[in-house]
């Protein structure tokens, strides 16, 4: 599997909506210094990077013409997918802004 049909493929497995074309996906490879047509390495990070740069950007570029990102996976649904992959790729979460929430007891601040 060459760099290039990696990216698409984890685009589409991160965001089922997502089918990023050739040309888009080679945009995002040249900025990040990664060569299409070479054979992709297992887990490499950089394309990790790369299909979560397409999908922010697809769903930041359709939120304003009707949420058409997100009308088969909500936002969190997404969020989680990245968080996944993430721990897959042995990569933290929150370098792409996908933080833990975690609840506290604040009753004694009222």
């Amino acid at each position: 599997m060459t760099n290039l049909e990696a990216i698409r493929s984890l685009s589409n497995a991160i965001c089922n909506t997502f089918f990023p074309d050739t040309a888009t996906i080679e945009i995002v490879m040249l900025n990040e210094g990664v060569i299409g047509g070479a054979e992709t390495q297992p887990k490499d990070p950089i394309i990790l990077k790369c299909a979560i740069n397409l999908v922010r950007g697809y769903i930041e570029g359709s939120s304003s013409q009707n949420g058409v990102s997100t009308s088969v996976r909500s936002q969190e649904a997404i969020n989680a997918s990245i968080k996944h992959y993430c721990s897959m790729y042995g990569v933290d979460a929150s370098e792409y802004g996908i933080e833990d929430l975690t609840l506290m007891n604040i009753s004694d601040m009222w």
